[in-house]
């Protein structure tokens, strides 16, 4: 396929563009959060919204990334898939780019397995701070969460604690 080569190229020169850049940061309680994850590997979202009553976040995205191009998003969230991405380079699903220009005061990164799509959709996101496992590379997050994957109720327990101490 020799259009995903092109969107793969594009995709790369765009993360290098992206990591010359240096983000804002948050001093104050955050108000709005956009997680990325893997659609592929989380099955379920319900977890989410329960993040967002711990973090007394009520403005909240959830960004599914997917290799299935014909997978369908389910409830409030964005599916991204190759398939966002023009063979010519540049973004061709819409709800995409507006999502890329909006801010959020938090961004948190929930995937464990690093490709360029997924990668240029964590640098080009707009937020104040950006956590994620650490397990992904240092330019992925501002602040890295030492847990697994699974082990969810542990990384928003202590992600709310490291919120707390940055925001006092």
């Amino acid at each position: 396929m020799i259009f995903d080569v092109f969107k793969r190229r594009w995709l790369r020169k765009q993360q290098e563009k992206l990591s010359g850049q240096r983000r804002s940061s948050i001093t104050s309680k955050p108000f709005s959060m956009v997680v990325l994850y893997d659609a592929d590997v989380e099955k379920s979202t319900l977890f989410m919204e329960q993040w967002s009553r711990e973090l007394e976040i009520r403005d909240y995205q959830m960004v599914g990334v997917t290799v299935d191009t014909k997978k369908q998003p389910v409830q409030d969230q964005l599916l991204v898939s190759m398939k966002s991405i023009k063979w010519s380079g540049g973004l061709a699903d819409p709800a995409l780019k507006e999502l890329l220009d909006h801010y959020f005061d938090l961004q948190i990164n929930l995937f464990e397995k690093r490709d360029d799509l997924k990668s240029y959709v964590a640098m080009a996101l707009d937020s104040g701070i950006t956590a994620g496992l650490a397990s992904l590379p240092e330019d992925h997050y501002d602040l890295a969460i030492d847990v697994k994957l699974n082990q969810k109720e542990l990384f928003i327990k202590e992600l709310n604690k490291y919120l707390n101490i940055i925001t006092k």
